[in-house]
This record gives C-alpha cells, sequence and structure tokens, in this order.
C-alpha cells in the first residue's frame, strides 16, 4: 500500500487524515520544508503539498523532484489555484527535456 502524506495549515489537511493519509499542519516554509525532505528520506510514495506553502519552497521542491522517487504533487487550499502546479511541471518537462514543449 502506498505511502501518502499532505502538508499545509490543518484546515485543509485535516480532511486528508479522515481518509487515512498522513496530514501534516505546518503554516511556514521552513518547517514545511523540513517535513517534505523527511518524508522524501522516509521513501514517501506520494506527498501533497499546498500551493501556499509550495510556493514558498519551490527551490527544494524542484531539486527533490529531480533526485527523489517521491511524487510530490501541489494542490490549490482555500484560496483557489494560482497556477503554480503548472508551473512546475512546465519546468521540471523544460529542464529534462531542454527546451519548452507545454
Amino acid at each position: 500500500m502506498p505511502n501518502i502524506a499532505v502538508i499545509g495549515k490543518s484546515d485543509i489537511v485535516s480532511v486528508f487524515s479522515a481518509f487515512g493519509i498522513s496530514a501534516f499542519p505546518i503554516d511556514n516554509s521552513k518547517n514545511a520544508a523540513q517535513k517534505l525532505n523527511e518524508l522524501v528520506s522516509l521513501n514517501t510514495d506520494v506527498v501533497f503539498i499546498t500551493e501556499e506553502l509550495a510556493e514558498q519552497i519551490g527551490d527544494v521542491i524542484s531539486d527533490l523532484n529531480i533526485t527523489s522517487q517521491t511524487s510530490i504533487t501541489v494542490i490549490p487550499d482555500h484560496k483557489g489555484s494560482k497556477g503554480l502546479a503548472t508551473s512546475i511541471i512546465k519546468d521540471t518537462v523544460k529542464e529534462a527535456v531542454g527546451m519548452d514543449i507545454i
């Protein structure tokens, strides 16, 4: 069974815990980066992180997307989507392929 976790503000992540997903209520970038690195080192299969936090630790996410097997997925929070997930995918593909194809 895959290990799945979510990082974000408590009002968002509490919903995920109802479905058996490990929820980590975090509201600042330092703690989010630390928790994300910890989850990756524990070989977590999928980590969802809210856009607000992902925006603050984008460099960490980009590095981990390249160097780890963990799937890090950005999800919108209560404010709605800012398009960050699309931007991260676009940048990752551009780095892997060498050109912007999206």
